[in-house]
């Protein structure tokens, strides 16, 4: 048997597909992946900017508060005042302005509560660790505690705070939503990723079943073809589509096949062989014991009939009629040895040239006392072409009759029995047509064996034995049947002259 190419084999077939489906997946993970970390780094650059931006804005939105608070303080007026007045705005992310002493004291603000009073200042210590940086710290207002960062600078009078009180939404409140959004990001793009890995395997399910689908297919044909081989049916073929091994056990199961139905054709010939035996022994063995009895039988009733008849009319006339059914029944025995000797004994035939028209008519004459009997009409035909054979006489005229006296058996009622001669591609062609009860399907496909029969008397011979007559004069037996509507036999011969001459 054929060697199957390792990528054309079952095997190589699915490790290529598991390979494939393999680098599709990591292909869709890392493109996941990467779209994902662009998305995120888009989003880090986007808050990133916006806190930027906010930084920016709060340096110069308190650099503005610095350079108006110390403006204001040598002009001996309360920054509310301006406020009030309108001459003044406070910057967007400033709250309040309270400018104060080393002590605390209160010098200057934008808040009417605190003027005259104090507040909070950083120790010396944080002042010395933070020389004039700005110190975050916090200043309770209104009740509540407000973020504020704390700037020291050197007026003409000393050392000075400024205080600027920032609003809630400040910077930090900002850097928060910035996290909070980031998280928010992250927690989206996990389960995107999730949903991505989940719709993946449910992908590798689905190509997994497919795949499994596709190659256990052939499988299950096989093993449909098992159970009907093991049912008897030894037509039945496997279809081979593939090259690979499920390919190579389909031929190798199309060959076992093969050689079953080889071997179950050799166990029937062998059947047929053995029975054959069996019938040419016991033929022998009868033959003689039955046929000379028969023979001085017949010839007695003929004696009989002659010197024994009575005078009367009428009963002479029962004599005779009773004698015929006797010699009828004779003649009767007489076609089963006939068919028994000529089943069972090997072929020796007398060939010569046979006009079958000829021959056909003198067959059909023999059985129309019957037919007449049976009210069947009896009709011959041809084509007027050559219809000449070369083969045995005798053993032809006894297939011809055997076809007949069949046909007559199945029209009980009457009927219509019809032969037409003619010939087509070298070959005469007889057609022997009755309008009887027809052959069932079932027995269609056993007409031609021994022993079988649908009627009560005989050995079920007379087709098998005109099967073997005219195989042995290298022609053709076929019959056709509609059960109910009738049968039509059909016998091809080679022509005389023919190149299928013995």
């Amino acid at each position: 048997m054929e060697t199957v190419k390792f990528f054309m084999s079952f095997r190589g077939r699915l490790m290529l597909l598991l390979l494939a489906f393999l680098i599709l997946t990591v292909g869709l993970v890392l493109a996941l992946d990467n779209w994902a970390r662009k998305r995120a780094n888009e989003e880090v650059l986007n808050q990133s900017a916006q806190v930027k931006d906010a930084v920016s804005d709060q340096f110069t939105d308190f650099a503005l508060a610095i350079g108006m608070a110390i403006r204001n303080l040598s002009s001996g007026t309360y920054l509310y005042h301006q406020i009030e007045k309108g001459e003044i705005t406070l910057p967007d992310s400033v709250a309040h302005i309270i400018v104060a002493d080393k002590d605390g004291n209160v010098s200057d603000t934008t808040l009417p509560d605190l003027e005259g009073g104090t507040v909070p200042v950083p120790e010396e210590e944080v002042l010395r660790q933070n020389s004039f940086d700005p110190v975050e710290s916090s200043v309770s207002i209104h009740g509540g505690n407000l973020r504020t960062y704390d700037i020291p600078f050197i007026a003409a009078r000393g050392l000075y705070w400024i205080v600027i009180v920032r609003k809630q939404e400040d910077l930090l409140d900002k850097i928060d939503l910035a996290s909070t959004t980031l998280a928010n990001k992250s927690r989206d793009l996990s389960n995107l990723r999730l949903l991505a890995t989940a719709g993946l395997l449910i992908l590798a399910l689905g190509i997994a079943v497919a795949i499994g689908w596709r190659f256990t297919m052939p499988v299950g044909a096989l093993a449909q073809a098992v159970r009907k081989v093991a049912a008897g049916d030894l037509k039945f073929r496997v279809n081979v589509t593939r090259r690979d091994e499920i390919g190579q056990l389909a031929s190798t199961f199309n060959e076992m096949i093969e050689g079953l139905e080889h071997k179950r054709e050799l166990e029937e010939r062998l059947n047929q062989t053995e029975r054959a035996a069996v019938i040419g022994r016991l033929t022998q063995a009868v033959a003689h014991e039955i046929r000379n009895p028969l023979n001085v039988i017949n010839l007695s009733i003929d004696q009989v009939a002659s010197r024994y008849a009575p005078e009367d009319e009428a009963r002479r006339e029962k004599l005779t009629r009773l004698l015929s059914t006797i010699k009828d029944e004779i003649a009767r025995l007489n076609r089963l040895l006939s068919d028994l000797l000529n089943y069972g004994r090997p072929a020796r035939l007398a060939v010569e040239t046979i006009d079958m028209r000829e021959l056909v008519s003198e067959t059909l004459a023999l059985v129309k006392p019957q037919a007449d009997e049976q009210r069947v009409e009896v009709t011959v035909e041809s084509d007027g072409t050559a219809v000449a054979v070369q083969g045995d006489r005798e053993r032809l005229k006894s297939c011809l009759s055997n076809i007949a006296i069949n046909a007559l058996q199945a029209m009980p009622g009457g009927g219509c029995l019809s032969a037409r001669v003619g010939s087509s591609n070298g070959q005469v062609v007889i057609d022997i047509k009755d309008s009887g009860v027809g052959i069932s399907e079932e027995g269609l496909g056993k007409v031609f064996e021994p022993y079988y029969s649908t009627k009560k008397s005989g050995f079920g011979l007379g087709l098998a034995v005109t099967k073997t007559i005219i195989e042995q004069h290298r022609g053709t037996i076929e019959v056709e049947s509609d059960s109910g509507h009738g049968t039509r036999f059909t016998v091809r011969l080679p022509a005389a002259g023919g190149s299928s001459q013995y």
